[in-house]
């Protein structure tokens, strides 16, 4: 592996997402603290998602036409212009709840095409046997800057202002951006694509890729899962400890923290849960998910909520890294792309659908019911992927491409 590329891209989704946790945990607790209507958390959540039902399909195509670094790029730098006129706003007193809803749109749209050039140029770049150990790495990187993105949101939730605490975001994203600038590498896309298929072209071969190889859909559905949870969890964490445990910022932190300790955790063992589950590595992942699951939503004890949502954290990383490993070994590299942006379209969707109804949830009957609720589509995931564990393709890849 090259070593260079690697510290560079380790970096680079380190500093993204500590600044992006930072963003979270920061302005979801000033958002319900402001308005006291869960209500507006869903809608925070689930209107992020909801330009990426239009763009996703459009940026898997330029991922798979263009510069993977250069469309990076692009997405880094408006994240950080959109971040610093937050910031202003913030300075200027000119902030709403729909301000912030706004914003976050236009982030998570960035985050859409920012992610899969990231993921679709660590495939170009390193070798197939190599990327179930990238991924894990990439995934332990991600963790550990959501755990400390977390841990000084919280405390600066606490202790700072708004418009301070967004400054210091702006500056992780900033430092984020120059990581990825600074990553060495030639794209071999736009060098062996001298003539272009029509755009309208390549994606509907996208969607015949996709019908053609079918095993792919129950990919999709597994890490959707896995996403779902994971955005409503961090989403509603902090109505969850306000509303349902009665805890302070401090406490919204230290909980976010826990949740990635348990990303963390499943990082470092991700090339050891792939070895030792192979087949069932999803059944188990999501299995572990349903248990945390379980443990946030029936008890206020402190301890067995940290203990809850450690164990989401846990699952929530095995099936969204080592599944997303799966898909990349499972689809051609000219794919890629386009894969990962049907991908992104099926998450964004679940989330963009269920997340003013677990809105409506927690306002009327209790930010737990969000986890408790949560349960029934993981708990048919973990039959589904029972089927799955037998697909021949899916014991191919986990037992003979091992990290």
């Amino acid at each position: 592996m090259d070593q260079v590329n690697t510290r560079k891209l380790l970096s680079s989704y380190f500093l993204y997402e500590c600044g992006r946790s930072m963003y979270f945990v920061i302005i979801t607790w000033y958002l319900f603290q402001w308005t006291q209507d869960a209500m507006y958390t869903g809608l925070f959540v689930s209107f992020g998602f909801l330009p990426g039902l239009f763009s996703n399909i459009i940026f898997g195509v330029l991922v798979d036409r263009y510069n993977r670094k250069k469309l990076a790029v692009i997405a880094g730098a408006v994240s950080v212009a959109s971040l610093t006129l937050l910031g202003g706003a913030f300075f200027l007193e000119w902030i709403s709840p729909w301000l912030l809803i706004l914003t976050h749109m236009v982030l998570q749209t960035t985050g859409s095409l920012f992610r899969p050039s990231l993921q679709a140029l660590v495939a170009e770049v390193f070798l197939p046997e190599d990327l179930p150990r990238i991924f894990s790495l990439s995934g332990s990187a991600t963790i550990s800057g959501s755990l400390a993105g977390a841990a000084m949101g919280g405390v600066f939730s606490s202790l700072m202002s708004a418009p301070v605490s967004i400054t210091i975001v702006v500056m992780f994203y900033a430092a984020a951006f120059t990581a990825v600038a600074k990553l060495h590498y030639t794209s071999t896309i736009e060098s062996r694509k001298t003539c272009r298929e029509p755009f309208i072209s390549e994606l509907r071969s996208g969607f015949r890729y996709l019908n053609d190889h079918s095993f792919l859909y129950g990919l999709f559905m597994m890490m959707m899962l896995g996403q779902l949870t994971f955005h409503m969890t961090l989403g509603f964490l902090s109505v969850y400890t306000s509303d349902y445990l009665e805890k302070n910022a401090f406490v919204y932190g230290t909980l976010d923290v826990t949740f990635s300790v348990g990303g963390i955790a499943a990082g470092v063992l991700g090339a050891w849960w792939w070895k030792r589950m192979k087949n069932n590595l999803a059944v188990f992942s999501l299995a572990v998910m349903a248990c945390g699951l379980l443990l946030a939503g029936i008890t206020q004890h402190v301890v067995m909520a940290f203990l809850g949502i450690c164990l989401i954290g846990i699952g929530t990383s095995f099936v969204r890294s080592l599944l997303q490993s799966v898909q990349q070994i499972a689809t051609a590299k000219e794919f890629h792309g386009r894969m990962a942006s049907f991908r992104m379209l099926c998450n964004q969707s679940a989330v963009v659908i269920t997340g003013p109804l677990f809105g409506f949830t927690a306002s009327s009957i209790g930010a737990n019911y969000v986890f408790l609720f949560l349960l029934i589509p993981v708990s048919l995931g973990i039959i589904w992927s029972a089927y799955q564990a037998k697909h021949p393709l899916f014991v191919e890849i986990t037992t003979s491409k091992t990290a």
